[in-house]
């Protein structure tokens, strides 16, 4: 499906999958070649920290694992220190007495390859920093880090301010919707972005709502991912809202829009589409018939049917598999064939409806 890069995001993930028998956990940095290898049966090397941060770190009211584990977070390789805060995430609330230590570790950005245990010999190999694992441990932590993840959205650092609100929405808490819709407004645009996103996975009406009260005060580029986190909430307010928007703003949120109101299947949004497919952009048309193939009825057919004959091929192409989504066929956009099945579809409606 050609969408408008939503408009212009690209996400890349790699999987590597690889059986080791022996070595439980494996992590590779990107500076350092040899991999150093980490399980249960061999002793990791000492961590050499500053001795008043080990005395800091030793008065610690917790457990010996954690008091380990927030060591290796200070450790000389930076793959140490992402696997240590990987491990830590694994004990959730357990580890909340590293929040202060994973937040000071936001702003290590240094790319490491990590290594994680699957099971039954396999590993998944994906490339990180020790940044994004503490990112990760403080959402599993949970509320307990929510207060010292508020304090870092001062920080002059973007990606610090960035991962803070990512972690702030994997937590989830009902408390921290406000936080985000002000983080809507953060200098950064690539904040701002993942503020909307992280909105998108409150399912809360609050969160809906004050999405709606600041969507015309905010840059078009980020009202594109304020419609993305509409219609993930699917919110009852969010198709109506998105319908009397439509006509008002930029190409790139039309088309977000009509992608959205497809998503969100309700049928009071076909006028917008049937509107949208006749819009000056190109993409706006394309993704408005993506979004008509969620809606089966003899007009919307039509409507597809008419879009093999759009002068952009783009838009076409968008037209035949709509055509194709909602048939099971595959006439690509060969018109005739598609008029014939319709033909061939409507007689047999027909029959079926006759007494």
């Amino acid at each position: 499906m050609l969408l408008r890069p939503l408009r212009r995001i690209t996400c890349y993930s790699s999987l590597l999958i690889f059986s080791i028998s022996l070595v439980s956990c494996v992590a590779v940095s990107e500076q350092n070649k040899k991999s150093p290898a980490v399980s249960a049966a061999i002793e990791p090397e000492p961590v050499n920290i500053a001795e008043s941060l080990a005395m800091e770190i030793e008065a610690l009211k917790t457990t010996r694992q954690v008091k380990d584990k927030i060591k290796r977070l200070h450790h000389k390789d930076p793959v140490e220190r992402a696997w240590a805060a990987y491990q830590l995430a694994k004990l959730g609330r357990g580890a909340t007495p590293a929040v202060p230590y994973l937040i000071k570790m936001l702003d290590d950005a240094t790319p490491v390859l990590l290594s994680r245990y699957l099971g039954g010999g396999f590993h998944s190999s994906s490339d990180t920093t020790p940044a994004l694992e503490a990112s990760r441990t403080l959402a599993k932590i949970g509320e307990p880090a929510i207060a010292e993840l508020v304090k870092v959205l001062g920080s002059e650092d973007e990606n610090v301010r960035r991962l803070a609100v990512k972690s702030l929405g994997q937590i989830g808490s009902v408390n921290s919707i406000e936080i985000l819709i002000a983080a809507l407004s953060d200098s950064s645009r690539r904040v701002r972005a993942t503020a909307a996103i992280a909105l998108g996975s409150y399912h809360h009406p609050i969160a809906s709502q004050k999405l709606t009260e600041v969507f015309n005060s905010v840059e078009p580029d980020v009202r594109i991912h304020i419609v993305y986190a509409l219609s993930q909430i699917n919110d009852i307010i969010a198709v109506p809202f998105l319908m009397k928007q439509f006509s008002t703003q930029t190409p790139d949120v039309r088309a977000a829009i009509a992608l959205a109101l497809g998503k969100l299947r309700d049928a009071r949004a076909l006028p917008v589409l049937q509107e949208a497919i006749q819009d000056n952009d190109e993409i706006v048309r394309a993704n408005a018939f993506y979004a008509l193939s969620s809606f089966y009825t003899p007009n919307v057919i039509e409507q597809l049917i008419l879009g093999l004959d759009d002068p952009v091929q783009r838009v076409r192409e968008a037209a035949s598999e709509a055509l194709t989504q909602i048939s099971g066929m595959e006439f690509g956009a060969d018109k005739q064939k598609w008029i014939s099945w319709w033909k061939y579809q409507k007689d047999e409606m027909t029959k079926k409806t006759k007494p």
